[in-house]
C-alpha cells in the first residue's frame, strides 16, 4: 500500500497528540509541520524526526509529495488556512470547531466535493473507548427509538485563554463556551443519536463572569444552555458552562477548573443509556435494572480517529467526521447563538 504523508500545521498540544498517533498507523508518515514560532517549531520537527519544518504553512502546502494537512490551529484560522489546504490539492484534517459559522464551512465543504478530497473535523470523543460501545450497544437494538438526550459539560471555574488570549475574544474564537466545549457534549450526544437532521433551536448563553480573569477582551458567553429539535423526532438538551457556581453534587474536577461534570446521557423506548461511567437502565418484567458495562475497546482515540482519515483517503471507509456533518454541526452552533440574540425559537435553514 503506498504510503500516505502528513503535514501538521500548529505544533501545540494537539498536534503533538495527532503526531504520537500517526507514529502507531502502518503506511501513514508524518512527513513536516509548520508553525509560526520557531522554537516550538524546532522541537517538535526534532522530537518527531521530520523530513521538514516550515514557519509558513503555504510552504507547506506547497510540497508535491504531502497528501494530507492537519490543522491545529486556533479557531479563526481554521477556514482560511483549511481553504488553503483543499486548494492545493491537499485532504484536510482540522480540529474543532470545524469553522467560526455555517458559512464558511459550506464553503469548505462544495470546494472538498469539487476537488475530490476528504474533509475531516477532529472530533476524537467519537473514537474514544466509551462512546464506540457506546454504538454497539445503540445498533444492538438495546435502547430502541432514541427520543431523547441530555448534553451536559459545565465547569466551575475554568475559562480558558490560550497563546494570545484568544480564547475570549470573539473575533478570533468565534464564541466561548459553547464553541469551546459545549460542542463536544452536543457532537457526542447528536453522533450517537445517529446525526438527525436539526429543525430548531431554543437557546440562551450567558456572560456572567468575565471578573474571574485578566483578559484584554471578553465578549464571549461563559455559559449557555439549547433545547433543539430534530427532524426524526427526538431532542436534544444541552448545558454548557466555563465558571457557573456549581453545586457540591457537581464532581470535583482538575485543580484548575475546581468542579466539572462532562457527560451524556440517551433515552430510549427500551433503555437509557450513561457514557459515565457506562451504564445501561432497561426494564425488565417491569422493574427498572441497572447494567454496569465495560468499553469494549482499548486503542486510543486519536489513533482510530487518524486511521479512519487515512481510510477515508484511500477510499477503504467512510469518514466517520465529514464535511456534511461538520457543516449541519455548525448550523446547530449558529442557531444556539441566533436563538439566544433573538429571544425565541428559530429555525435551522
Amino acid at each position: 500500500m503506498e504510503e500516505l504523508k502528513f503535514g501538521i500545521i500548529g505544533t501545540g498540544w494537539p498536534g503533538q497528540q495527532h503526531a504520537i498517533a500517526l507514529a502507531e498507523i502502518p503506511d501513514v508518515q508524518l512527513h513536516s509541520c509548520a508553525d509560526t514560532n520557531s522554537e516550538r517549531l524546532r522541537s517538535f520537527a526534532e522530537t518527531y524526526r521530520l523530513q521538514s519544518s516550515f514557519e509558513d504553512y503555504q510552504e507547506l502546502l506547497c510540497d508535491r509529495d504531502l497528501d494530507a494537512a492537519i490543522i491545529c490551529l486556533p479557531n479563526f484560522l481554521h477556514f482560511p488556512t483549511s481553504l488553503a489546504a483543499l486548494e492545493a490539492g491537499k485532504h484536510v484534517f482540522c480540529e474543532k470547531p470545524p469553522t467560526m459559522n455555517a458559512a464558511e464551512m459550506k464553503v469548505l465543504r462544495d470546494e472538498a466535493e469539487k476537488r475530490g478530497l476528504i474533509y475531516f473535523f477532529g472530533r476524537q470523543f467519537r473514537f474514544t473507548a466509551a462512546v464506540r460501545t457506546a454504538r454497539d450497544i445503540i445498533t444492538e437494538g438495546r435502547l430502541g427509538k432514541i427520543y431523547r438526550a441530555r448534553a451536559t459539560w459545565i465547569r466551575s471555574r475554568g475559562i480558558p485563554a490560550g497563546i494570545g488570549l484568544w480564547f475570549t475574544d470573539k473575533k478570533r474564537s468565534g464564541g466561548g463556551a459553547l464553541i469551546d466545549i459545549g460542542v463536544h457534549a452536543l457532537d457526542t450526544a447528536w453522533y450517537l443519536m445517529g446525526t438527525p437532521r436539526p429543525l430548531s433551536i431554543s437557546a440562551k448563553v450567558f456572560r456572567n463572569f468575565a471578573h474571574l480573569v485578566e483578559v484584554p477582551v471578553f465578549d464571549v458567553e461563559d455559559e449557555a444552555h439549547a433545547f433543539i429539535r430534530f427532524a426524526n423526532d427526538a431532542i436534544v438538551e444541552l448545558e454548557t458552562s466555563w465558571a457557573a457556581n456549581l453545586t457540591d453534587d457537581t464532581p470535583v474536577g482538575p485543580e484548575w477548573v475546581d468542579r466539572e461534570s462532562n457527560n451524556c446521557v440517551l433515552f430510549g423506548t427500551k433503555g437509557t443509556l450513561r457514557l459515565k461511567p457506562l451504564t445501561l437502565f432497561v426494564d425488565e418484567n417491569g422493574k427498572l435494572v441497572t447494567v454496569p458495562l465495560e468499553p469494549r475497546y482499548s486503542e486510543s482515540s486519536f489513533e482510530m480517529q487518524l486511521r479512519n482519515f487515512a481510510d477515508a483517503i484511500r477510499g477503504q471507509a467512510p469518514a466517520i467526521n465529514n464535511a456534511e456533518q461538520a457543516f449541519e454541526l455548525m448550523e446547530i452552533i449558529d442557531g444556539i447563538y441566533a436563538s439566544s440574540e433573538l429571544g425565541r425559537e428559530v429555525p435551522v435553514t
